[in-house]
């Protein structure tokens, strides 16, 4: 359920970036967008994987004792706000001429505020509330939708946008402490404080998890170097959609990964190959076809929501979809389930380091707009190699081998009815019919021949016909 609601999500928010682009001027949006980039960064350093952190040992621990849990990971959450600020604010100071200096302050504040709503989706799972945890999900994003065009409406500038985030982040927090105050806060408190271990689990997994974000993002630290405010918005419309899709691994892993944290504790290690097969089957159906049917409707898509201003995010966009698989496949979940942390450290880090060695030396090498396009296949390439090791040693803690783990037959199946859905599509880009037109009928003709081949070949059974019913109202 976690993941339609992510994907549904992610669909409602692409709607975001189809109003800015339009209110806003190139160099303001790709200013908002570098700032977002810092936010990313600080974030996920500073939560020290505390979202992580109560995956791992809310179900290791008695009912009694997730008061605890719960007030230490918001205590940890609290002073790492007051990091967030005091760097944000350093920074101020320090900085001179920049163009986003004026922002940061703004900019620590918002930061400081989502601090406290990243790990509030894994809590309503562990407490058994996986469908208010979707709803959530969206009714952020629908936040989102209201304020963020609202403000720069009212101020099409950088300033407007932040001051729309800042508003939303408020939002969000006041509800986020509601549940945790009324929920844990209130009741007794027993057990023994376990901070240093929560720490010492946490703080590797928000360093990995900075360290991939700056694996995934280093090309766009490279352009936003480089490259002016108005190339870096060009860049970024064409580097969001892969990425985004980790937001989909993301939901499955949290309902995924306290199931393998508790089997491995228990050494059964046939249940966790068992989820670790159906969790990649699953992404799978989502992702292959996502990827053929995107590679196809690439010029319709970004010229309709982003207006013919960006269609040189277009390659950069085909690029980055040979990532998509990827998130089918990259799933380190074994490895945090087993508490192999520092690993996956140490993997992020090697691969950040020759992400920007291999994205500078490509930047000065090429010429021309090749220089832009081959910072993206770097990452690529690089995000590949860390999926090929991560599976082998995931398949090596559970003692199996890659035949015996992944469903290769399935899919294959899935890669061949995507690649049958998409030839409508081909027929329909030969018909010089407008982008929008394009778009719609090219969507609707591989999702009726997927679905429909799909159900044929029995990829699609009661149960996801089921869990699609759950979504309806009626």
């Amino acid at each position: 359920m976690l993941i339609y609601g992510r994907a549904s999500s992610f669909l409602l928010s692409l709607l975001i970036p189809f109003f800015l682009t339009r209110i806003l001027l190139k160099e303001d949006y790709g200013s908002y967008q570098q700032l977002v980039m810092i936010y990313t960064i600080v974030q996920a350093i500073l939560l020290f994987g505390m979202p992580q952190s109560l995956l791992y040992y809310y179900p290791r621990k008695e009912m009694g004792e997730h008061p605890l849990l719960v007030r230490q990971t918001w205590m940890i959450l609290l002073f790492s706000a007051l990091i967030v600020m005091s760097l944000f604010w350093l920074g101020s100071q320090i900085i001179d001429n920049h163009h986003l200096k004026e922002y940061l302050i703004l900019l620590g504040i918002y930061t400081s505020l989502m601090i406290f709503v990243m790990p509030i989706q894994n809590l309503l799972i562990l407490e058994g509330k996986t469908s208010t945890a979707m709803w959530s999900m969206i009714f952020f994003t629908v936040i989102d939708i209201a304020i963020l065009p609202t403000a720069a409406w009212l101020n099409p500038t950088t300033l407007g946008i932040l001051h729309g985030i800042i508003f939303a982040a408020s939002l969000k927090v006041v509800m986020v402490l509601f549940h945790v105050y009324s929920t844990y806060l209130t009741k007794e408190i027993s057990g023994t404080s376990y901070l240093k271990e929560q720490l010492a689990y946490g703080i590797p997994v928000g360093l990995t998890a900075m360290v991939y974000v700056i694996n995934v993002n280093v090309d766009k630290y490279l352009v936003g170097l480089f490259f002016s405010s108005s190339v870096f918005a060009v860049y970024y419309l064409g580097s969001l959609w892969a990425p985004i899709f980790g937001w989909i691994t993301q939901s499955a892993s949290q309902v995924v990964t306290p199931m393998m944290s508790k089997a491995y504790k228990d050494g059964n290690l046939s249940e966790i190959k068992e989820l670790y097969r159906n969790s990649i089957s699953k992404l799978a159906f989502v992702f292959l076809p996502a990827t053929i049917l995107l590679i196809f409707i690439a010029e319709p898509l970004i010229l309709t929501m982003f207006t013919e201003t960006y269609r040189d995010s277009v390659p950069i966009f085909m690029i980055y979809l040979i990532l998509v698989p990827t998130y089918s496949l990259n799933l380190g979940w074994i490895l945090m389930a087993s508490g192999q942390t520092k690993f996956l450290l140490k993997l992020a880090l090697s691969m950040s380091i020759v992400n920007i060695i291999l994205s500078y030396w490509l930047l000065t090498t090429l010429e021309g707009d090749n220089r832009l396009l081959g910072i993206p296949f770097s990452t690529v390439l690089v995000t590949w190699i860390s999926t090929i090791l991560v599976m082998n040693r995931s398949l090596a803690t559970i003692e199996s081998n890659f035949f015996e783990t992944f469903p290769v037959k399935e899919m294959w199946k899935i890669a061949s009815v995507s690649a049958l859905s998409v030839l409508p599509v081909i027929l329909l880009s030969a018909l010089e019919l407008s982008n929008p037109l394009t778009l719609v009928l090219s969507i609707l003709s591989f999702g009726i021949m997927f679905l429909a081949l799909s159900y044929r070949l029995k990829l699609i059974g009661e149960n996801e016909i089921k869990l699609a019913k759950s979504f309806f109202p009626f």
